[in-house]
């Protein structure tokens, strides 16, 4: 009569939508974890900050995370990478790369990290230290799965060099 059906109408519409779409939280958290993601880069931290304590690029964080964590460290390791018969695909990349500033600004807020840039910086330029508290709160955690972690970002550090081409490598770019 005056337009609130219509209203009523699409409200339902989209209610009925969102439940067809929904994903058990149980499986959010698996894929969609922004604690866990916190966690893992705190380790990396770590793992920078026991090789030296120079502050890192947002774009060599960006770099060493998704060499572990999503597997793309197979594109280095030929022999690793035919063994297992797929290549990996740079897409888990791209996807984390929209994630991580969010993320970085988070820890920023927690006081684990300090950012320092200008505001005309693109962000990959940006740098990343990690601070005390990060240090502390990290060392805090008893666990296997980081300990594990972050011996394996500290290999990744240690095998594969940060580079412009190695990036390309990562990105799925073709040089």
């Amino acid at each position: 009569m005056f337009g609130g059906e219509r209203n009523d109408l699409m409200r339902n519409q989209t209610k009925q939508k969102n439940k067809m779409t929904s994903v058990p939280h149980s499986i959010e958290l698996l894929f969609n974890n922004e604690k866990l993601d916190i966690m893992k880069i705190l380790c990396l931290m770590n793992a920078f900050a026991s090789k030296n304590h120079k502050p890192r690029k947002v774009s060599e964080i960006m770099f060493y995370y998704s060499l572990i964590n999503f597997d793309l460290i197979q594109l280095f390791n030929s022999n690793e990478g035919n063994m297992k018969g797929s290549i990996p695909s740079p897409n888990m990349y791209f996807r984390f790369q929209t994630k991580l500033n969010e993320i970085l600004l988070k820890m920023v807020h927690l006081q684990f990290i300090e950012i320092r840039g200008q505001v005309v910086d693109k962000i990959d330029s940006m740098k990343v230290e990690l601070k005390p508290t990060g240090k502390e709160f990290y060392e805090a955690i008893d666990s296997g799965f980081f300990d594990v972690l972050k011996n394996n970002y500290i290999d990744a550090i240690n095998s594969v060099k940060f580079t412009v081409s190695n990036q390309k490598v990562i990105k799925g770019v073709q040089q």
